[in-house]
C-alpha cells in the first residue's frame, strides 16, 4: 500500500499527533469504528483481523474463543515492508461489539518512512503507556467512542514529544551551531522530551528497522500482564492472531 497519506509530503506541518488513529469494535456501540485511519489502512488491518476471527471461529475450540477474550494488550512496531506502505506504531486489544461479536481494536500511529527516527523510539515509553490506558477504558470498562477519543489525547500529545526528540536528535547530530559544538554533538536525552517511562522493550530502537519486513509485538502491561515480546517475519497472518490472541491468553504477573 502506497497511498498519499503515507506520503511525507501530504503530512507537510501537521502534528505527527494526529496521525493517531483507531479502528475496530467496542462494547459500547454496534458496529464498526473508526476515527482518523484512512480508509486503505483501516482496510489493510481488516484484512488481517477478519482472517485470524475467521480461522478462531472454525477452530471450533472453546479454550481458544475463552483465550481471546482474556489476551492482553499489545503494543507494536511493524515497518513498511509487510505492506502497509509505512511505519505504524500502536496498541491492540481483543474486543467486542455491543451484542458480543468479537472484533479487536487497534490504535495506530502511521507515517512515511522517510520521517521515521530511530529516536523516536526511545522517547515513545509513555505514548505506549497511554495508548494501554486510553484501549482500558473502551474494551473493559465501556466507555463511548467519544470519550474513547478524548481518552487518547494523552498519547496524541506523548506522540508530538516523541516526533520532537527524534527531530531533536537529528538537529544535535549535524553539529550545526556552537552549542552542537560546546555539547560534542550530543542529542539532547529523549526522555526529557517525553516524561521518564522507559520503554519496556528496551533493545527494540536498537533493532527495529522501518524498511524491513519483520514487526515487532510485546504486552502493553497497563492490563497488568507481565512483559512477552514476540517477532514476526512478512504479513501479518493468522500464525500471528493466534498467537496474540490464544497463546499469552492471560498472562499476569
Amino acid at each position: 500500500m502506497s497511498g498519499p497519506f503515507l506520503r511525507a509530503e501530504s503530512m507537510g506541518g501537521m502534528d505527527i499527533g494526529q496521525r493517531l488513529g483507531w479502528y475496530g469494535k467496542i462494547p459500547a456501540t454496534g458496529d464498526f469504528v473508526n476515527r482518523n485511519l484512512p480508509r486503505e489502512l483501516s482496510g489493510w488491518w481488516d484484512k488481517w483481523l477478519q482472517h485470524g476471527l475467521a480461522a478462531l471461529k472454525q477452530s471450533q475450540d472453546e479454550a481458544a474463543l475463552r483465550a481471546y477474550a482474556a489476551a492482553p494488550l499489545w503494543n507494536f512496531a511493524i515497518p513498511s515492508g509487510p505492506g502497509a506502505g509505512g511505519v505504524q506504531f500502536g496498541c491492540i486489544a481483543a474486543s467486542r461489539d455491543r451484542v458480543g461479536r468479537n472484533y479487536p481494536l487497534c490504535v495506530s500511529l502511521y507515517m512515511p518512512v522517510d520521517l521515521y527516527e530511530p529516536r523516536m523510539l526511545d522517547a515513545a515509553g509513555e505514548y505506549f503507556h497511554q495508548l494501554g490506558v486510553g484501549l482500558l477504558m473502551a474494551v473493559r470498562h465501556g466507555c463511548a467512542a467519544e470519550q474513547l477519543e478524548r481518552a487518547l489525547q494523552p498519547a496524541r500529545a506523548a506522540a508530538a514529544a516523541m516526533s520532537a526528540a527524534g527531530r531533536g536528535a537529528v538537529a544535535a547530530s549535524r553539529g550545526s551551531d556552537i552549542m552542537d559544538i560546546l555539547n560534542a554533538g550530543q542529542p539532547a536525552p529523549a526522555q526529557a522530551l517525553a516524561g521518564n517511562r522507559p520503554l519496556a522493550w528496551a533493545e527494540l530502537p536498537s533493532v527495529f528497522n522501518p524498511g524491513s519486513h519483520t514487526s515487532y509485538w510485546w504486552t502493553n502491561q497497563a492490563d497488568g500482564a507481565a512483559l512477552r515480546t514476540y517477532l514476526h517475519g512478512g504479513a501479518l497472518n493468522v500464525t500471528l492472531f493466534a498467537t496474540l490472541f490464544s497463546s499469552f491468553a492471560g498472562v499476569r504477573r
